[in-house]
């Protein structure tokens, strides 16, 4: 999965107080949306040359993410994102489901038409992107969704515990579309609108339940987050992350 975006379409960061909180925000996005995989070495090279900057300010950021477990520090000093075993895997997904359940029944209490437009527009991104396989694509428009749905709970405390769990848990994102037989057809998210539409705040929760129960459970069962070395080195090659 590369990274890093060409040079032709670096804008650099010339601001000096930004660059901090600009390379954060994006490589916490890139987490979260699975532009990077399990096992990805961050190269602080690299990185820099796509930002614009130094290797300072990198480093910093990589740091905050090692401190909340989003990336972890080999004894060589690279950094790499996590390979999570079954264990970590299996506790990701049921804390999610119980939180972002949570999440998505509150947000039944503030339903409005703009919000099911936006939710139906994320949607429709997504289908289009898994009937192209567009991976990344896919994977972009399924975190819109969420979060959008998320963000409707107006909750200071449920969006930091959702975004932690996204930023541990989205690498396994990518993973699932190894799976032969991973349901990415979106019905789920079917369900969710349709829930909200009627402010039937228990169908929104169940909904959202079964979509994060249904990929955990096949990312477990197929051992599709366990990327061998052949498969990252195809995934590399595969994506593009436009910082």
């Amino acid at each position: 999965m590369a990274s890093t975006p060409s040079k032709a379409n670096v804008v650099p960061i010339r601001k000096r107080g930004h660059v901090q909180d600009q390379i954060s925000a994006r490589l916490r996005e890139g987490l979260m949306v699975g532009a990077f995989i399990p096992g990805q070495v961050m190269s602080l090279r690299k990185l820099a040359a796509a930002f614009g900057t130094s290797p300072m300010p990198i480093r910093d950021a990589l740091g905050q993410l090692v401190a909340a477990n989003a990336l972890e520090e080999m004894p060589n000093r690279s950094v790499r994102v996590p390979r999570l075993n079954n264990g970590r895997v299996k506790d990701l997904f049921d804390v999610r489901e119980m939180v972002e359940g949570l999440a998505a029944k509150n947000a039944c209490r503030n339903v409005t038409p703009a919000l099911i437009r936006d939710l139906q527009s994320s949607n429709r991104d997504l289908k289009t992107a898994i009937g192209k396989r567009d991976v990344l694509a896919a994977l972009a428009a399924n975190q819109k969704f969420h979060f959008t749905l998320y963000e409707a709970a107006d909750s200071d405390v449920l969006m930091p515990l959702i975004e932690s769990l996204w930023l541990q848990s989205g690498p396994t994102m990518y993973c699932s579309f190894l799976a032969p037989d991973m349901p990415w057809d979106a019905t789920a998210h079917t369900e969710i609108i349709e829930g909200l539409k009627q402010k039937n705040a228990s169908a929104v929760q169940r909904a959202v339940a079964r979509d994060i129960r249904t990929t955990g459970r096949h990312l477990l069962s197929n051992g599709a987050f366990q990327l061998p070395g052949g498969a990252m080195l195809v995934a590399n090659g595969a994506l593009s992350f436009e910082l």
